[in-house]
């Protein structure tokens, strides 16, 4: 399977909406968080002919923060979510990456362990229910 990797705009907006509802069912982003995420970060995708993985990232001069990586419910366990990861560690090779996830979401923190996240802390208490967010951060390959 060849998988294509794109940089997502606001033309995916009602795409990336239904994608937010099938991965993050009650906590999704509305149209307005997506909206302005288009407006002055940036979007991925990865997939063959249609998206099978998104991310939400911000791009600062110096850092990139993921902020939603998510892949589509028929398409998980095919490591698409690492290869989407690979891509953007070739897109922006000079940058640090950041994270935060939640300390429950364990296959999550075994993904980024596997391409290079090291642990910085633990925000006890961080999310509304009261658990804890994992910040995590890999360092640009030099």
């Amino acid at each position: 399977m060849s998988l294509s990797f794109q940089r997502l705009g606001e033309v995916h907006l009602p795409e990336i909406l239904t994608w937010e509802k099938l991965c993050f069912a009650g906590e999704e982003w509305t149209h307005k968080m997506i909206q302005t995420h288009l407006e002055f970060h940036a979007a991925f995708g990865i997939g063959d002919q249609n998206i099978q993985c998104y991310a939400l990232v911000c791009e600062t001069p110096w850092e990139i923060e993921i902020f939603r990586i998510a892949t589509l419910p028929n398409f998980r366990k095919l490591g698409l979510a690492k290869q989407l990861l690979e891509h953007l560690f070739k897109e922006f090779p000079k940058k640090e990456f950041f994270l935060e996830v939640n300390e429950s979401n364990e296959p999550a923190i075994k993904l980024y362990l596997s391409v290079g996240f090291n642990e910085l802390e633990r925000r006890k208490k961080y999310y509304p229910d009261g658990s804890t967010a994992v910040l995590m951060k890999r360092n640009p390959i030099e």
